[in-house]
């Protein structure tokens, strides 16, 4: 999917936080936003993902105007830096979360929560809660989950970060 931004901007209160930005991101590519710290790089993938509202300006996806759907409509995944998961749920039922919600029936959550799984080597501990996992595997659980939604865009936001190099290593 191709997203593009026009004159985007974010405010803070009365500050301008984002001044206007023109960017396009191709589809069918791996994407990267650098910069120093503070340069606004979380701030485009939230109002990109529908998280922040932006003040001025559109966001397209494939030249569809999504400013001002919700995250949920955008169907987009973000994993942040720090891993958010649910610590009541198991680490299939923190995958299968937002196929939940979606409705999608029982067969193919299973499916796509295993094959998730899978791929990020997490298939013998999907009973086990979040508090019984290392950070590197909580970071996995998080992962697996934006890859199970199957989204049309998935931000990724320094998601490997906290993890220890081989690990890194590995999930690149």
């Amino acid at each position: 999917m191709t997203i593009e931004l026009k004159n985007v901007t974010k405010r803070v209160g009365q500050a301008l936080h984002i001044k206007p930005t023109s960017l396009t991101l191709q589809a069918g590519h791996f994407n990267v936003l650098l910069g120093e710290t503070g340069a606004g790089k979380t701030s485009l993938i939230k109002l990109m993902a529908g998280l922040d509202p932006v003040a001025e300006g559109q966001i397209l996806f494939d030249g569809q105007d999504v400013t001002r759907l919700s995250t949920q409509k955008r169907n987009v995944a973000l994993v942040h830096q720090f891993f958010v998961n649910y610590p009541h749920m198991t680490v299939f039922d923190n995958i299968a979360s937002p196929l939940r919600v979606a409705g999608m029936a029982k067969s193919e959550i299973q499916g796509r929560v295993e094959e998730a799984a899978d791929i990020l080597q997490l298939r013998p501990m999907l009973k086990r809660y979040p508090q019984e996992l290392s950070g590197g595997q909580q970071q996995r659980t998080a992962l697996a989950r934006a890859i199970a939604k199957e989204s049309r865009a998935v931000f990724l936001d320094e998601p490997l970060a906290n993890l220890d190099y081989k690990l890194r290593e590995e999930l690149r």
